[in-house]
């Protein structure tokens, strides 16, 4: 008895080991990392720069922010796994109670105390800021998403817009997936995966209603009227039904990525030809090549339903990544280096500090924030350093005080 447990354990150790999704840490901290330098090249003269230095620049400003995207996919990808794993298994649906508790122990807290810190910063340099109360009562229900009013929690750190597309998200998932769990006698890959893709092709048509009935005016629109102005330019292009497509893309690619697992063996040849090495490198580039040629087109363009990020291009290219890093020899390594795992284990904390770090430097040091403001690129580069390392520093405290003993909390829930 003693020896067949051993080897159960073993078993069970190596498939855990086999269904390692590996790459996806790696691409988390490349978005978060996009995402930054997007907000901080933004602080450099663009009229001051040449050559390398300001093709550059129009990189990180026009189509870096692309990340954000990136996020999404992945979001999509690692909280469909196990669905999709129980699905293929002939297994129960997931216990949505434990599901909830986890996704609300991941934001909630971190959110609520960057957004709590944000306000703090606003009254405390008497920052002039309309609907302020109302904007912060939307972002504590994450429901700013649904307005252009409400759409940017606070002045002060942008960044926290795309939280209530997120918990959109992830209420929306687990809907979806219940419908395919109750409907499906005889499970299988093929049917599950036509679903979703009736699914993606349910959520354009909602989408194009949004476009339609949702459209905002021309009075006081646009990033000259203030962060108000702008988030009405941004909808309803931006809005949380066309987001979730691009969370199903990252839906779909789990589903594949699951059904690749149960037919290892068969994908061995491939694997020892490095095909999917291969693969996840050539989509990941061609990802890079596709936003770098895009850098001077139009926002909005080159893009289906007008939605951001070059949708579903993009997407699909980090998809793919996704897929096949995950079977890669080397590459999802690569990908998963040590800098760039810490770098994704800190990210959400990078992500809610890192705008109101750099706004909190330019407001006490620079009489506020100004875009472009900086001439000198050695001046520029030294206060970037300072505001990444400083991001860096509250997102490890964060993260090991506040967001890891509420996540561990939230795991040991049995069930």
């Amino acid at each position: 008895m003693k020896d067949r447990g051993v080897g159960e354990n073993k078993s069970n150790e190596k498939k855990t080991k086999n269904d390692r999704l590996i790459g996806a840490d790696g691409l988390r901290a490349i978005a978060c990392l996009m995402i930054i330098f997007t907000h901080l090249w933004g602080n450099l003269n663009i009229q001051s720069q040449t050559g390398g230095v300001r093709e550059a620049e129009i990189f990180f400003i026009m189509v870096a922010n692309t990340g954000t995207s990136i996020f999404f996919i992945l979001s999509g990808f690692l909280l469909a796994y196990p669905f999709w794993k129980k699905y293929l298994n002939n297994e129960s649906f997931p216990n949505i109670k434990n599901y909830v508790i986890r996704r609300a122990a991941r934001i909630v807290p971190g959110f609520y105390i960057a957004l709590a810190a944000s306000v703090i910063v606003m009254l405390a340099f008497k920052m002039n800021v309309q609907y302020l109360w109302q904007r912060v009562l939307a972002a504590a229900t994450f429901t700013s998403g649904f307005h252009y009013i409400t759409f940017f929690p606070t002045d002060i750190n942008g960044p926290l817009w795309s939280i209530s597309f997120e918990v959109f998200c992830y209420l929306l998932m687990p809907i979806f997936m219940s419908i395919l769990y109750k409907f499906s006698k005889n499970r299988s890959f093929k049917k599950a995966i036509l679903y979703w893709c009736g699914v993606f092709i349910l959520i354009l048509v909602m989408n194009q209603l949004v476009q339609i009935c949702f459209a905002t005016d021309d009075v006081n629109k646009g990033w000259q009227f203030g962060i108000i102005g702008g988030a009405k330019s941004w909808m309803p292009n931006y809005n949380p039904v066309g987001f979730f497509a691009q969370f199903s893309i990252g839906i779909m690619a789990a589903g594949i990525t699951t059904q690749l697992f149960s037919i290892n063996d068969k994908l061995k040849h491939l694997k020892e030809m490095w095909i999917f090495d291969i693969i996840s490198a050539i989509s990941l580039v061609s990802a890079f090549i596709l936003i770098w040629n895009l850098r001077y087109a139009p926002e909005f363009s080159h893009s289906i339903q007008n939605q951001p990020y070059f949708f579903p291009y993009f997407q699909v290219l980090i998809a793919i990544t996704l897929i096949t890093a995950t079977h890669s020899n080397i590459f999802g390594k690569i990908l998963d280096n040590k800098f760039f795992k810490y770098t994704a284990k800190v990210s959400f904390g990078l992500y809610i500090w890192h705008y109101l770090v750099m706004n909190v430097v330019y407001l006490k040091f620079f009489n506020g924030m100004q875009y472009m403001a900086i001439n000198d690129i050695g001046t520029w580069l030294l206060i970037s350093l300072s505001i990444i390392g400083i991001s860096y520093l509250i997102a490890t405290i964060s993260y090991k005080f506040v967001e890891k003993p509420i996540l561990d909390k939230a795991h040991s829930r049995k069930g």
